[in-house]
């Protein structure tokens, strides 16, 4: 049994971050209906690559969910969601802002047949005049938050991450926002509405870099794979690859030269302060790159930890889920998945002592609709009719 057993979820979010708010909740033991479109669904399913036929784009962000594919477009599919809803604890939606509501599912008409109702909406650049206005896809966050303008060099111009960071991360803050709401709930037996957007989380993670800029006036740049307020921190050449290096004070600064070898350089007034390592950093990086060339990254990495310094490898994705710490963490599970057989998913990214978390892989299209249709009261003559006509269906 999970920590949201009992809960009720109904996810009509597409791509990532709203399926990933969803799924942290189905992690925890709610149970996510996932209402996907007719024909085609999710359109994160027709985003490759591919196992089988099946998008590994869209497994990676709906497992433990079951799917009810219905066209939300007739009558017929706004009153199964209506009635679905009036029992429902939570939505979620991250349609164009005013598309539900146009649709007459919006939060204020739902809470009239569900006051308990909490609804999430999950938007690109919020409600306003102008951000309701702008597509939100990651791409476009990562650059409208200041993220990319500090991600890369001098050299390589803004970059992404390597990851949808900005989609990742607002299914993190809307699924906390809505257990947050949940447990306000709880008190006053009242729902209501909880909204986040990409823009916001993302400029939420700019953290110390946004905080530079209000307290300082300062405005970050691009400093590679280096810390931008500390050095040595940051990514080194050996001699065979690289390794991660996190000197984070003073103490560590004169551990770390102990451990290389370089205790006459810890009180040179060039590096004595890390103020001072960061306008000869240049130098420094210089002086640390030559004497680590001496020894390979697996034989300065036992060296630099043993010393108290953390220090660490980067590893490749294979090399990630391989490494024995990856077995440990449990970064990835087994679960039986109707047409691929047994498939490895992501592990969650945080254990609450229930080990049975993983319960369903991700759904073929429409694969419980009409359980999910029967078990809210529609007779199986009402599902095979919606079925003939395109309205569901049924995987």
């Amino acid at each position: 049994m999970g920590t949201l057993d009992g809960v009720t979820v109904l996810d009509l979010s597409r791509y990532i971050a709203g399926p990933t708010a969803s799924m942290m909740l189905a992690d925890q033991g709610a149970d996510v209906i996932k209402v996907e479109s007719v024909p085609l669904g999710d359109p994160s399913r027709q985003s490759g690559p591919y196992q089988d036929g099946h998008s590994v784009y869209f497994m990676s962000a709906n497992r433990n969910k079951m799917s009810l594919a219905m066209d939300l477009r007739t009558a017929e599919g706004k009153d199964a969601l209506t009635r679905i809803a009036s029992t429902a604890d939570v939505l979620i939606e991250n349609f164009k802002p005013g598309t539900t509501t146009a649709m007459g599912i919006g939060a204020e008409q739902l809470a009239e047949v569900n006051p308990g109702l909490v609804y999430c909406s999950i938007s690109g650049f919020g409600n306003g005049p102008v951000g309701s206005s702008m597509a939100g896809f990651d791409q476009n966050a990562q650059g409208m938050s200041g993220l990319m303008s500090v991600t890369g060099t001098q050299e390589t111009g803004p970059m992404r991450v390597g990851v949808p960071i900005a989609d990742s991360t607002t299914g993190l803050v809307a699924g906390f926002a809505i257990v947050s709401k949940l447990m306000e709930r709880s008190r006053t037996g009242v729902g209501g509405v909880v909204q986040t957007s990409l823009m916001q989380s993302m400029n939420f993670m700019m953290t110390y870099q946004a905080q530079k800029f209000l307290s300082l006036g300062i405005v970050p740049t691009r400093e590679g794979n280096d810390h931008p307020l500390l050095f040595p921190q940051g990514t080194f050449a050996t001699q065979d690859s690289f390794i991660t290096i996190a000197s984070g004070n003073e103490r560590m600064w004169r551990k770390l030269c102990d451990a290389l070898g370089l205790s006459e350089i810890a009180e040179s007034p060039l590096f004595d302060s890390n103020a001072v390592r960061m306008a000869n950093k240049a130098q420094l990086r210089a002086i640390f790159e030559e004497r680590l060339a001496d020894r390979t990254s697996a034989e300065w990495i036992s060296i630099i930890n043993d010393s108290g310094v953390p220090c660490g490898p980067v590893l490749t994705m294979d090399e990630a889920f391989t490494h024995p710490v990856s077995e440990e963490l449990h970064l990835s599970g087994t679960v039986k998945h109707r047409e691929l057989g047994d498939i490895q998913v992501l592990g969650r990214p945080a254990n609450t002592g229930d080990d049975d978390w993983l319960r369903l892989a991700p759904p073929v299209l429409g694969q419980h609709s009409s359980d999910i249709l029967k078990e809210y009261g529609f007779t199986d003559d009402q599902v095979l009719d919606y079925i003939d006509r395109g309205i569901v269906i049924q995987g």
